[in-house]
């Protein structure tokens, strides 16, 4: 699909003309030291929305079925996945796959964004083994040890 893009002046000065624009795509709407915004139209957001909780959902079906099957097509997507040992590998994969299908159902994507941000941090420390081996150091600290929060 197309995306148009526009001022806002564009929208304040225009409105019916950035509406009909909507008929041959989204419109994003460009604005001066604020984030974007995106108009677009309510049905062809919830077939969005139905599109991504049905992706969520076969990916979930793939992770418990054939977890191979998806961690192979994970790691195509995102190679930075061959830094990571495989334990953690497999665990990214379980924790994708959950957080993709929760996300869905709450039209809320930023915990996947989320994820994939913290374990891609991960994997560039795998990736740096003089940084791996000095964040597995004990912290020269005072107080009384933190006992890690049990999953």
């Amino acid at each position: 699909m197309r995306v148009i893009e526009r001022s806002f002046s564009d929208l304040l000065r225009h409105p019916k003309a950035v509406a009909e624009d909507l008929e041959d795509g989204d419109v994003l709407l460009r604005r001066r030291d604020e984030p974007d915004l995106r108009l677009t139209l309510a049905d062809r957001e919830a077939a969005r929305l139905s599109a991504f909780a049905a992706l969520g959902r076969a990916l979930r079906t793939m992770a418990v079925h054939n977890p191979t099957a998806l961690a192979d097509a994970l790691a195509d997507a995102l190679p930075w996945l061959e830094f990571l040992p495989p334990k953690d590998r497999r665990l990214f994969v379980e924790e994708f796959s959950r957080t993709m299908v929760a996300s869905a159902e709450l039209d809320n994507y930023a915990p996947v964004a989320q994820l994939v941000g913290e374990w891609r941090a991960t994997a560039e420390i795998h990736a740096d083994p003089r940084l791996a081996r000095r964040l597995r150091r004990p912290l020269q600290a005072e107080g009384s040890r933190v006992e890690p929060i049990a999953k």
